[in-house]
C-alpha cells in the first residue's frame, strides 16, 4: 500500500527460494537467484578481476539494497 514503510529482511538463499516458489515457477526462481545471488566459484573463475576493475571489493545484493533502499519507498 502506498505510504507504508518498506521493510527488507535479509534471508538465506534457501529462504528466498522458498518464498519465490510460492508465486513463480521453479526455473524462474532458480534463474533469478543465480542472477542476484553471491557469485559462484565458476563466476569468480571467469571474472577474478572484478575487485581490481572496480577498485573495491565486490558487494552483495544486500549491500546494494542497503545503499538504495530510499529508492523503493
Amino acid at each position: 500500500m502506498l505510504g507504508e514503510p518498506v521493510r527488507f529482511t535479509e534471508q538465506t538463499r534457501e529462504q528466498a527460494r522458498e518464498q519465490m516458489l510460492a508465486f513463480m515457477p521453479e526455473p524462474v526462481a532458480d534463474g533469478t537467484l543465480q542472477i542476484i545471488g553471491a557469485p559462484t566459484a565458476a563466476e569468480l573463475r571467469i571474472s577474478p578481476d572484478v575487485p581490481r576493475v572496480l577498485d573495491r571489493p565486490a558487494r552483495t545484493f544486500a549491500d546494494w539494497l542497503g545503499r538504495h533502499v530510499d529508492a523503493f519507498r
